[in-house]
């Protein structure tokens, strides 16, 4: 919970987002994380461990989406300030791409805002392919726009080129 209050609460950390969250909305998504995590097939959020110290840095998970009508898998993920700079959040996410790659979707999604500069060279980094830019409703239920960058994984591998 501590480090979702560091992350979600904090206006420095959501500045691509819409701005912090309140402590209620940040009690609630605790909530649905630990209930998400206790059956994996359904999705899970992970706390990023590192060091020798093993500090908790941040978090990275995954959860089910819809894309064109298909079911897929949505990623997300936040190192404190601290820890950022280091390679820790793509290291992060490319085992979460280890791991949902032997799960049963063919895609893995990520919706950076489109100013979130280090997120987006994390999806580029891991091989996403940007798909297209889009106003999403960030945070759900809050009325509040956000404009993205829609990246996608082939979890089966390489696309096929157009033609």
């Amino acid at each position: 919970m501590w480090v979702l209050e560091k992350t979600l609460g904090d206006p420095t950390q959501m500045v691509h987002l819409n701005g912090p969250e309140s402590l209620e909305r940040i009690s609630r998504r605790h909530r649905a994380y630990v209930r998400m995590s206790s059956d994996r097939s359904a999705g899970c959020m992970y706390t990023i461990i590192t060091g020798p110290e093993k500090h908790s840095v941040g978090n990275v998970g995954y959860w089910e989406a819809e894309w064109e009508g298909e079911k897929a898998w949505e990623t997300g993920w936040f190192v404190l300030p601290e820890f950022q700079r280091m390679g820790i959040a793509a290291a992060a996410t490319k085992l979460l791409i280890s791991h949902v790659a032997l799960l049963d979707r063919r895609f893995l999604l990520a919706f950076p805002s489109v100013g979130n500069q280090p997120s987006n060279a994390i999806c580029r980094k891991l091989g996403f392919a940007r798909i297209l830019e889009k106003d999403l409703e960030y945070p759900p239920e809050s009325g509040k726009r956000l404009r993205v960058n829609v990246w996608r994984f082939d979890l089966n591998g390489p696309e096929p080129a157009p033609g």
